[in-house]
Formats: structure tokens, sequence, C-alpha cells
């Protein structure tokens, strides 16, 4: 079987560039499949996450201008090049199946490109969308409304337009639709680490991430708690906003917002639970990581992912959505009550079984195979 992703770039950390790569590794090293992934602005960076040799690498270097609509002309004359290239890049590699991941122009054009079997996955919620929409113009709004009627029918000629969870499929409402949700990997022997009195959260340093609020959540428990730290790992646009906003408390309990780190295992299995404090989500992969250590979770229940991945008051504890004097109760009864911490700890082992890798990836190998002609 031979499998062709299509993506930007792996080089920022986050949720879909990770299981992105997992899924890469996992085609090439279980499986056995011939696996290429083929960026278009990798612009000469490192892979983010650790990618297995047995995958494939080519990058198209087209160089669109960051920042920038891909429609406006800067960018549209370099359309042609990448048009050609990614043409030429699938023709030779001849794959079964071949995987998209982008919210660029070439999503128009992927199922006429070929004649192979084609997978559109949405990664991002469509409640961002939904955000976005209500600070555009009446232009703006018209824009998106014609952009989304073109997308409607551009994807009925894909081969299936992949959901990580109900909620985005019955808002999307494709009739090739399916879910199949991430995974979380497995983490080889990482010796006992002892806990701290650390709470963590992992994400990049957007307004989406909420990280706003989750420093006013802590400045309402700061005064009720006594020798804990809140750790967050990340980089982002508004970091240095961010900073400046958790430089105006004098927190006794200290909360800090450290760069991005490759591998979070540590910081992971040395805290006692993890906090999100996003304003949407689709399917965070953060979460995952943190069952799999046996943390609980704190979260505001907000659109649409923290809801399908935790079993609320089992493993985890959800807050009203943007709601701060609510995440912080949330957060406090964590923090004082031991008992309920390993409890939800104990469950959150056993409940991240549901999205084993080799459950997960069983899914995407017989959707692949029910569309293509080979059968081994």
């Amino acid at each position: 079987m031979k499998v062709i992703y299509i993506t930007e770039q792996v080089y920022l950390y986050g949720g879909a560039e990770k299981i992105l790569i997992q899924k890469l590794n996992y085609w090439a090293d279980i499986y056995g499949y011939d696996v290429l992934l083929i960026t278009s602005e990798q612009r000469n960076r490192e892979v983010c996450y650790p990618l297995s040799k047995k995958v494939s690498h080519i990058d198209l270097d087209v160089g669109y201008k960051e920042d920038v609509s891909y429609f406006k002309w800067v960018n549209l004359t370099k359309f042609p090049k990448h048009y050609k290239a990614l043409k030429k890049a699938i023709k030779e590699f001849n794959p079964d199946a071949i995987f998209l991941i982008s919210l660029s122009w070439i999503r128009l054009v992927l199922p006429f490109l070929t004649k192979k079997p084609t997978y559109n996955e949405y990664h991002t919620s469509y409640y961002g969308f939904h955000l976005k929409l209500q600070s555009k113009s009446f232009v703006g709004k018209l824009k998106k409304k014609l952009w989304d009627l073109v997308i409607n029918v551009v994807e009925n000629y894909y081969t299936n337009i992949v959901f990580l969870n109900s909620e985005e499929l019955n808002f999307y409402k494709r009739k090739n639709g399916v879910i199949i949700p991430n995974f979380f990997e497995r983490v080889d022997f990482i010796e006992k680490t002892e806990k701290k009195k650390q709470i963590i959260s992992l994400g990049r340093m957007s307004y989406q991430k909420g990280y706003d609020l989750l420093i006013k959540a802590w400045a309402k428990i700061d005064n009720k708690i006594e020798g804990w730290t809140l750790q967050v790992y990340g980089d982002g646009e508004n970091k240095e906003a961010l900073l400046k906003e958790l430089n105006s408390y004098n927190f006794k309990n200290k909360m800090y917002l450290n760069d991005a780190i490759p591998d979070v295992n540590i910081k992971l299995a040395e805290s006692e639970f993890y906090v999100m404090s996003s304003r949407f989500e689709t399917f965070p992969m953060v979460l995952l990581e943190a069952l799999s250590h046996g943390l609980p979770i704190v979260s505001f229940d907000c659109p649409t992912g923290p809801r399908s991945i935790m079993i609320e008051n089992e493993d985890g504890i959800l807050a009203k959505p943007d709601d701060v004097e609510d995440l912080a109760k949330k957060m406090l009864l964590l923090i004082t009550d031991e008992e309920l911490r390993g409890s939800m700890s104990k469950k959150a082992i056993v409940n991240i079984n549901r999205f084993k890798p080799e459950y997960v990836m069983d899914l995407w190998d017989k959707l692949i195979k029910k569309n293509s002609k080979v059968t081994q």
C-alpha cells in the first residue's frame, strides 16, 4: 500500500502536526506501507517531531507569502508552480490513497488532480470559523458564504471527508463524512517520576487557547492555595502580551509561560493534573497525552473537543465555557481534594484505551482498503 499526505508545513509544534507525524510513522513502521509526505512551505526548517526514516519527505518549496491570503495576487502567481509540482509528485509516487490537511486553495483542486482516492481531514473546529465570521464586514461575510458554497460542492468529489468527532460532522453534514478520532502515542517506559504540586497546560499562545482567561482564573485562587505552580508551555503570536499581563500580578504561587518543547512526557508525568482554558477546540491531542499519563483534566466545556475525549466526573471536570470564576472553582477543587485526583487518575489510565493507536489506525486502514483495489 502506498500513501501520500499533503500539508503546508511540519515545523510548528501543534496538535495537527503531532498527530500527522504519528500517523505517518505508524503507516510506515507498523503497517510497512510506502509513505510520502509532501509539504509546500517547510522553508528548510527541521520537522518538529521525530519522523521515521522510513517516511519519505519532499518539500515543493512554493514560497507563498506568509500572513497573506492565497487568493491575493502575490500568491496567486505561485499557483501554477504548486499545481504542476504537486501533480508531478502524485503521478510519480502512484499512491493508493491521498490525504490532505490544509485550508488553502489545494482543497479546491485535489479531487480533480488525480483519479486516486482522496481524503480531506478537518483539524479545525467550525466554531473558530464562526467566531471569526462575527467580526467580518458585510462583504466579508458574503465572501465567506460564497466560499462555503464552493467548498460544499467540491468536497462531494472527495472519497471521504474525515472529522474528529460527531459534533463537527453534524455541523457540516457531509454525505461522505466519516468520524475517526486522534490517538495517543504510547510512551516508552519513563522512570518513576516524583509528582510536584504542579498543574500543566500545553498549547499555542493564541486567542483560541484562552491563556488570558487562565491567568485571571489563577489570580482568583492564588491566595487560597500554598506551594503550587502552574506551568504553561507554548509559543505564538500572543505570548508577549500574555507575559505582560502575567507580570502585572504578584502571584505567590507562580505561573510560568515557558517556550514550547518537543518532548513533554516528563513534564506531564511530574504534574498533578492538566488544565485547558481554550475558547474552542476540535480534538485536542494534549488531552490524550495528559490522560495517558494518568492526569485528570480541568477544562472549559468549549466547542467541540474536550467532551469528545474526557468523561466528565470520571477522569476530568468541565467548567462553563469562558467562565473564569467556574474554571477557578474547578481547579481549586482538584488542588484541595487529593483523593479525587487519585481516583480520577486511575480512571484516566483506563478510559484512554478508547483511543489506542492500534484501534484508531485500524479504522484508517479499513477506510483506505475499502476504497482501494489493494487489499493486502
